[in-house]
């Protein structure tokens, strides 16, 4: 017994890596496909497909009402997977910004008083500074908005994150600020993007919605199981009907980018109580 385990063991390093590799991917492939069937089943998704409108189907979820009504109290990444309470978001906390863009960031979020969260595995971060130490850098930019605007600052690890993959269906292009999309119970998995709210430039707008949609269309997340008849959604959440078709025009014009395989919908929200 002892020989057999030995030798075992001493199986060349790259064959068991190999192997643990092909487990990891294994498991990987098989959540993607327990979340995609998963979110196919989402009545918001169903109606999207069947070319119903997003307003329609949102008046219908409990709690679409309320959502507007709550705080929101920390500015964290756009990935889905992350939400540590009601939350304002851009890709890696606005890690792909301009200078000009992040003093206007810096100025908004001071006066919000937001709590800024850097978390691990954030694709960009990867996208500003590829390579290994991609989260090292997305640390030191979130810790460095926190230090500069006097905000708080933590942290959300994997064990923390809401699934194990990327599983989100749309992004929601919030403009009103007051969105709890996050936490909306019977909403499909989102990525989030309050770039308009902060009033950040609309080129911005189109890096970060183009980052996040190749995020959503990538091998980190549904990749191909995106096409014509599932398209991954842009949904945009205005404050008036100005800013709806502002963001829209901004929407439509990276999703045309994309063979059909993103749609663009979206809908003035709800006044607050």
């Amino acid at each position: 017994m002892f020989k057999e385990i030995n030798m075992f063991n001493n199986k060349p390093k790259s064959e068991t890596m190999e192997k643990e590799h092909d487990n990891h991917e294994n498991n990987h492939e098989e959540l993607f496909n327990q979340e995609w069937q998963k979110s196919q089943e989402n009545k918001i998704v169903k109606a999207l497909n069947a070319g119903e409108k997003i307003e329609e189907k949102l008046f219908e979820l409990p709690g679409f009402q309320k959502a507007f009504d709550h705080e929101l109290t920390c500015l964290e990444c756009s990935d889905g997977r992350v939400c540590s309470g009601p939350k304002m978001a851009l890709a890696g906390q606005g890690i792909l910004l301009g200078l000009e863009d992040l003093a206007i960031l810096e100025k908004a979020i001071k006066e919000k008083g937001l709590t800024i969260s850097g978390h691990e595995n954030c694709g960009a971060a990867g996208i500003a500074h590829p390579g290994e130490h991609s989260d090292y850098h997305g640390y030191e930019y979130t810790k460095e908005l926190a230090h500069n605007t006097g905000n708080a600052y933590k942290e959300v690890h994997h064990d923390e994150f809401k699934c194990a993959v990327h599983n989100e269906r749309a992004l929601v292009m919030d403009g009103t600020g007051r969105f709890d999309v996050a936490n909306l119970e019977g909403f499909p998995p989102q990525f989030i993007s309050s770039a308009s709210d902060f009033g950040l430039s609309a080129e911005y707008q189109k890096i970060e919605t183009r980052a996040l949609i190749g995020i959503a269309l990538g091998s980190h997340s549904f990749g191909e199981r995106f096409d014509k008849e599932n398209p991954f959604y842009l949904i945009i959440s205005a404050k008036d009907a100005e800013q709806l078709e502002a963001t829209t025009k901004i929407a439509e014009e990276v999703a045309a980018e994309f063979d059909g395989r993103v749609a663009v919908d979206g809908f003035i929200a709800p006044e607050a109580n």
